[in-house]
């Protein structure tokens, strides 16, 4: 079926939201993204993420059931990241999503305060849903590539792990009417001798037509032993981190909390906004989160659906070049109510035509006999009588 679009105006849609979008990001330049551990599929829709997180530790998770140690007087760390995502749906199974992240880092003693601004990484992935039924089992890979290395042997305060990651993790989600609650379990590799992590989360989501609602208990375990230095690393982490662990630990391991609120603003624009707060955990700095997103969806169905007034044309089924019998479109009854058989080919039609069947007429009663049998009967009584 051939569907009549326009495709000047296909693209004007596109680069008038694209620009829409642009203007965004020079309006909000401090905002970054938090990645969503809800997985949604719509096919062919494109979403663009812009959105930020700001970090902010005091003190450190230095062992399990240990609370928290407070870093000295003074010392703080900081970090506030901002990144764009992107997320490409192309089936209702599938999709394909990648990511760079801004970091600034800030370090504060009671002698000097460091801080770091670096583009600091790359990344992208695919996530499909492998099963759908009771519930949904949705697996997912990520590459994550470092644009900065982290250098112990520098004064440079840390804005990442600074190490090559490889992610995989698969999510489990179950809906119980407006309810959503899911769940996901992971693996990392990380590069350069670093601990390789298991992350771990449950959430659950409140939905409603324009807004959702939602809290996550989250966080991630070493599974293996870092190999790296340990002398380096403490004086790094002391000297140019204030004290902090948020990156650089040794075997480290963290539980967090995370609660958020989302916005559908309209069909193409929504908002988040979330929080949270770390509550255990070893290695790993101890401190309060805020951030959110803001986002911008295309939805590219709209360059091929059918306009509700919109003419569709049919092919002909006759297949091209078998028959000069047909035209290439249908026609109406309308203009076949005056189509006429061509006969004059020197053929006696009369041999065509229906003969017409014959009509049996029923015979009309013959009068006369029925009063000849009348009278015989009377004269027949009358002589019986006189006998």
């Amino acid at each position: 079926m051939k569907i009549a679009t326009s495709l000047p105006g296909i693209f004007r849609r596109f680069f008038r939201r694209f620009f829409s979008f642009i203007c965004v990001i020079v309006l909000l330049p401090f905002i970054a993204i938090a990645r969503e551990n809800v997985k949604e599929y719509r096919r062919d829709q494109w979403d663009l993420d812009l959105g930020g997180q700001y970090f902010y530790s005091n003190a450190n998770h230095v062992s399990f059931g240990g609370g928290r140690s407070s870093l000295n007087d003074g010392h703080t760390y900081s970090l506030l990241d901002m990144s764009l995502e992107t997320r490409y749906m192309p089936r209702k199974d599938r999709a394909y999503f990648a990511w760079g992240s801004v970091g600034n880092s800030d370090s504060k003693d009671e002698m000097f305060r460091r801080t770091n601004s670096v583009f600091k990484e790359l990344g992208g992935g695919v996530d499909f849903k492998m099963f759908s039924g009771y519930v949904d089992i949705i697996p997912s890979f990520a590459f994550l590539m470092p644009l900065q290395k982290l250098d112990p042997m520098s004064d440079i305060v840390a804005a990442n792990e600074g190490v090559m990651e490889f992610q995989s993790q698969v999510n489990i989600q179950k809906t119980f009417g407006r309810w959503l609650g899911y769940s996901w379990l992971g693996f990392t590799y990380r590069g350069d001798g670093r601990s390789f992590l298991m992350p771990w989360g449950i959430g659950a989501q409140w939905r409603s037509r324009r807004f959702d609602w939602g809290a996550e208990l989250f966080g991630f375990n070493s599974i293996s032993d870092d190999t790296n230095d340990s002398v380096v690393r403490e004086n790094y982490i002391a000297n140019v981190q204030a004290g902090s662990m948020k990156f650089y630990s040794r075997n480290p391991a963290l539980i967090d909390t995370l609660g958020y609120g989302y916005w559908q603003l309209n069909r193409n624009w929504g908002l988040q906004a979330n929080g949270g707060m770390t509550l255990a955990g070893s290695n790993a700095a101890a401190g309060f989160h805020v951030g959110g997103f803001i986002r911008y969806t295309f939805d590219l169905t709209e360059g091929y659906q059918q306009p509700p007034d919109a003419p569709v044309y049919i092919e002909s089924p006759v297949p091209v070049k078998k028959s000069q019998m047909y035209e290439g479109s249908l026609k109406s009854e309308g203009e076949l109510k005056d189509f006429k058989e061509a006969t004059q080919d020197g053929v006696n039609q009369d041999i065509f035509k229906v003969r017409p069947k014959k009509t049996v007429r029923k015979k009309a009663p013959n009068i006369q006999k029925q009063l000849n049998k009348t009278e015989f009967q009377i004269e027949l009584r009358r002589k019986r009588k006189g006998e």
